[in-house]
Order: structure tokens, then C-alpha cells, then sequence
């Protein structure tokens, strides 16, 4: 390793907690010494898994609400895997393979070159399996013993990498997830069969290994989702064993007090984990375990976990790209939170966001941290940036995330430079080291907001060393978007940059006005006290896919520079 990645490496650790570090050490030393007794291990995890309750046969209308909300959020992700999976050909994040047979998956199979393998792990997610039951339960049953069988005779903890995907816990809480909501939803005409029996079997399997590997060291959405898992499987099983009752009180805290803000923004302020988080929310709330007290803070959470996703979401029914973030993993907005209005003016203080919106032009603002400061893995320098939709139609873009492999194209899309705020080249307020760890971070601030009867408004800033940039924005009435930007204490070469989809057409490029045609509209881009150009660019919305983008980019004279959208 070299001494950036060593410097990095420490800065990225001083701002984790002690007991987290230990958690984190501890995690790795366990994935190296269990191959060694891989049996023994094993053995121990399917006792402490007898020891469980087996799950019910019939179940009251809450905890099937709970399954169905669960289910629909499989759906939206695994429909295009059936029926296709019945035959062991599966499509994830825009790859397919063919194992030609549900007998012949390979659960080691190298579908990201060696790099962070997300491929894999969406393989042991299991999730495909909740919807074959959808779309044929008495098929999937069959179907569902021939997939755990191999998986069982093949992940048997024999391997460091085993705890990196297939073991890893994240995916053990999504099979859990996945094999509660198909229990709990089972015809009455099949509980009976052989198979579900080994359905069962292998879900107390993995509930007995998460309950002895929480992802307490990670928190926030990780540790969340091996909670609601839990949470389901108790509601599958009719009861809440001890253990899961002292976990799920134990970590509650953290996750429903701390995790979230009072506006309901998750703290990694993604929109993409803002809707996985509601999912959890809700599987929570269905168990009767909770002091009123903490109903209460349920419910309050929740509700204001909808708002914030609505404040979050744009034209096209998908939420914001900011931060981690792709279409397709979660269900649209309307389908998560049904009939709700969508939202016109919306301040989300805590988090730092704003939503703009008049008639059917929609932006949101950026003015707070990259995440929360102990793990900011999914936080992109998206200071002051924003993102912008005409109808159902977006007009400026995030980059976006094409991937979470540890490499240039990561760091790139989640440097400041790539994203539609001011900012100066060469400047770089955030390191970032592999995947997930954040060196130097800072953290933009959200000053002022309003809306009266003529526009609405959002100003922030962010300084750091001997940078200080600002950002105004007005939304008119009238088909107007201004957007005035400030720096402050620093010579270098100052920018705004400005992504637009190329399936908007450039139709005329001049050094103050750039004019645009697309989806039935035209757009005219002013500059104010600057001067405007135009490159190739690309974006991102589907993981592993890259589009094209114009980058419009404004150099201001001076100190200052506006830019003024119009479009009819």
C-alpha cells in the first residue's frame, strides 16, 4: 500500500468509533479463521438454528401487509428475472449469465472481473425467489429446494471470500427478507409440502448466523436491514424469540433514533436507501414488541421518511441520483408511497436538502454533508449540485453511479468536479480510498430558503482550506430557473458544470447562450458575468450502463456568475 493509501486509509479510520473499529477487526479475523474449522462452524450455526421456532402455517393481516411490502419491493427489482431464473438464467445490474439449470448455479461465479463482486451478491440475495412465488408458487416450490440444496452444498464457510458475498450479512438479511415474505404468504394448498419444510430449515439457518454476526460495526442501512429481516422472520415464526428481541431493542437507538433525521432523511442521504429504509420502517412497525414510546417514534419516523422520499423525487416517478444511487433497485416513488400528492415546495433541514417545484418543473438542491460522519461509504461531493426535471423528463443530471468497483471511474463520478455545482478544478475537498472510505471530507451548508407568492428560493455554501463557494437559486413563475454562484479566496480556474442528457438536442452554442430542443420544449441557457461551453460528457442511471451527457460549463469573469434556464 502506498503512503497516500496509508494516509488516506488513517484519516478514513480517526473518525470511525473505537467500538466500531474492534467490530471491524474482529469481522475480518473471523472471515480468515472459520475455513480452517468450517465444519465445526457450521454444526454450530445449524444447532443454534433447531433452536429457533419454526415458522407458521396462517398469519394475521399485519404480518402479511409487512410480507407484501417486502414482496413488491423484490418485484420491482426481479421481475425481469422470471421466469427466466427457473431455468438458471439470471439478469443483475444489466448482466446476465446463463448457468443452464437451476441445479448447476454456481454460487462463486465471477461476474465483476475480480472487483467488488455486487454481481454475486445480488445472485445470494435470493430476492428472485419471492417473485417466482408471485408468478408460480407451486413451480417455485420445487424450485426453491433445488436452488438451497446447491447453495448449501456449496456455501459451507470454506472460504475467506464466502464472507465477503454469500455469507456476507447484507445478503444473509436479504435471504431472510426473501424466505420470510414466501412463507408468510404461501398458499394454504401447499403448507403441507416437503419443500416448504426445507424453505424453513434454511431460514433459520440464516437467521441463527445473523443473529451471531449483526452488522453493528457498519450501522446505518446495513445493520437497518439485518433488523427488519429479523423483525420479518419473528413475524413468519408467529413470536419474537429472546434473542431477537434483545437485538432489535438493543440497536433501535441507533437505528430509528439516530439513523434518521427529524425531517425522515436517512443519514446517508440517499434516495435509493431513502425507499429501502421505508421498507424496513414498515416491517418494524408490524411487530408488537415496541413501548409506546417507541411507536411513537415509529410512526414519526416513517411518516416523515415518505415525505422526505417525495420531497426527493423528480418527474419521472425515480428519485434523485445524489450519492449512491440507481434506477431499478427499489419501486418507483408513486409505487412505494400509493396514491400521496406529489409535494410542491419542501425544505429538509436536517439533511440539507430542498425541493423546488412549480407547475411541472421540479429541482432539488444540495446543501448539506456528504453523509453521516463516521461512515460516509455512500457520500459523492456533491456540494451545492442540483438536479432538475421538466415534466417527465430530466434535464440536469447527477453522473450518477456506474459502479462500486474501486477504481477511477468510482472516484471520478463521486469527485466534486463532476457535479452541477461551483466548484474549482484541481481542488478536491474529499479523498476517497477504494469502494466505501472517505479520508478529508467537509460538508456544505444550507443557509437560507423561502417561497412566497412571486418564487422560491434555496442559498448554501461549503468552505474548506481557502475555499469558499456559494449558490442562490430563484424558481419564477414564469418558466424561470436563476442560478447564482460565488467564489470566494481562490485563484484557480473556477467552473460551474452542468449535465444534461444528450437526448436533449444542442441547437445553437455562443459564449453567453446555448440553446436546447427535446421532449416537445425548448430550453435557453444565459450566462450572466461569465461565458458558457460545451463538451461530451456521460451519465448514469442503471448500474454497469453509461449514456451520454452535454457538459455545459460556466467560467464566470470575476468573483460571480449566473446562469438563467428558460424553458417553454
Amino acid at each position: 500500500m502506498s503512503v497516500r493509501s496509508l494516509t488516506l486509509a488513517f484519516r478514513a479510520a480517526s473518525h470511525v468509533p473505537p467500538a466500531a473499529l474492534l467490530g471491524h477487526i474482529r469481522r475480518r479475523v473471523r472471515s480468515r479463521a472459520i475455513p480452517r474449522v468450517h465444519d465445526w462452524f457450521l454444526a454450530r450455526v445449524e444447532r443454534a438454528a433447531d433452536r429457533l421456532p419454526r415458522t407458521a402455517t396462517a398469519h394475521d393481516e399485519i404480518a402479511r401487509k409487512a410480507a407484501a411490502v417486502v414482496a413488491m419491493f423484490f418485484a420491482a427489482k426481479q421481475s425481469k428475472n422470471v421466469p427466466q431464473c427457473f431455468d438458471g438464467r439470471f439478469t443483475f445490474l444489466n448482466r446476465t449469465h446463463d448457468f443452464g439449470g437451476a441445479d448447476r448455479i454456481d454460487w462463486r461465479v465471477d461476474m465483476d472481473g475480480g472487483s467488488y463482486q455486487l454481481w454475486r451478491a445480488n445472485l445470494a440475495f435470493m430476492g428472485w425467489l419471492c417473485t417466482a412465488f408471485d408468478h408460480d408458487p407451486e413451480r417455485a416450490l420445487e424450485f426453491a429446494q433445488t436452488v438451497i440444496s446447491g447453495f448449501r452444498e456449496q456455501a459451507r464457510f470454506q472460504r475467506i471470500s464466502d464472507f465477503g458475498d454469500v455469507w456476507n450479512s447484507y445478503p444473509v438479511a436479504q435471504r431472510i427478507l426473501t424466505l420470510s415474505a414466501i412463507l408468510i404468504r404461501l398458499p394454504a394448498s401447499l403448507a403441507e409440502r416437503s419443500e416448504r419444510a426445507a424453505i424453513d430449515s434454511f431460514l433459520r439457518l440464516n437467521v441463527a448466523y445473523l443473529l451471531g454476526n449483526l452488522e453493528t460495526e457498519l450501522g446505518y442501512n446495513h445493520l437497518e436491514r439485518n433488523l427488519s429481516a429479523l423483525a420479518l422472520y419473528a413475524l413468519a415464526a408467529n413470536e419474537v424469540p429472546p434473542a431477537i428481541a434483545a437485538a432489535l431493542h438493543r440497536h433501535f437507538p441507533h437505528i430509528v433514533g439516530r439513523t434518521f433525521g427529524e425531517d425522515g432523511v436517512q443519514a446517508e442521504r440517499s434516495a435509493m436507501y431513502q425507499a429501502l429504509s421505508i421498507q424496513s420502517l414498515r416491517v418494524l412497525r408490524a411487530l408488537n414488541i415496541w413501548s409506546p414510546a417507541q411507536s411513537e417514534l415509529l410512526d414519526r419516523r416513517l411518516g416523515a421518511a415518505e415525505g422526505a422520499l417525495a420531497a426527493l423525487t423528480l418527474g419521472d416517478d425515480h428519485p434523485i441520483m445524489m450519492n449512491d444511487a440507481w434506477f431499478g433497485e427499489t419501486p418507483v416513488t408513486s409505487a412505494v408511497l400509493g396514491e400521496r400528492p406529489a409535494p410542491g415546495f419542501a425544505a429538509l433541514d436536517d439533511a440539507g436538502y430542498v425541493r423546488l417545484a412549480a407547475e411541472d418543473a421540479i429541482v432539488v438542491f444540495d446543501a448539506g454533508p456528504i453523509g453521516p460522519d463516521a461512515n460516509p461509504g455512500h457520500g459523492h461531493a456533491d456540494f451545492l449540485s442540483i438536479e432538475m426535471s421538466l415534466g417527465a423528463n430530466r434535464l440536469i443530471v447527477d453522473p450518477g453511479t456506474t459502479n462500486y468497483a474501486p477504481d477511477r471511474q468510482r472516484e471520478t463520478e463521486r469527485s466534486w468536479h463532476a457535479h452541477n455545482g461551483p466548484a474549482i478544478a484541481d481542488i478536491h475537498p474529499v479523498e476517497y480510498l477504494g469502494s466505501f472510505k472517505v479520508g478529508k471530507r467537509t460538508a456544505a451548508r444550507l443557509e437560507d430558503h423561502g417561497v412566497d407568492d412571486a418564487s422560491q428560493w434555496a442559498q448554501g455554501s461549503v468552505s474548506f482550506n481557502r475555499v469558499g463557494v456559494r449558490r442562490r437559486l430563484v424558481l419564477g413563475p414564469a418558466n424561470r430557473l436563476m442560478i447564482h454562484d460565488y467564489w470566494q479566496n481562490e485563484d484557480g480556474r473556477r467552473q460551474s458544470r452542468f449535465l444534461i442528457p444528450d437526448d436533449w438536442h444542442v441547437d445553437s452554442v455562443q459564449d453567453a447562450k446555448i440553446g436546447l430542443t427535446g421532449h416537445g420544449r425548448s430550453i435557453t441557457l444565459m450566462a450572466q458575468d461569465g461565458k458558457l461551453s460545451l463538451s461530451p460528457a456521460s451519465w448514469t442511471c442503471h448500474y454497469n450502463q453509461v449514456m451520454g451527457a452535454h457538459a455545459i460549463t460556466l467560467a464566470p469573469a470575476g468573483d460571480a456568475a449566473s446562469l438563467i434556464i428558460e424553458w417553454k
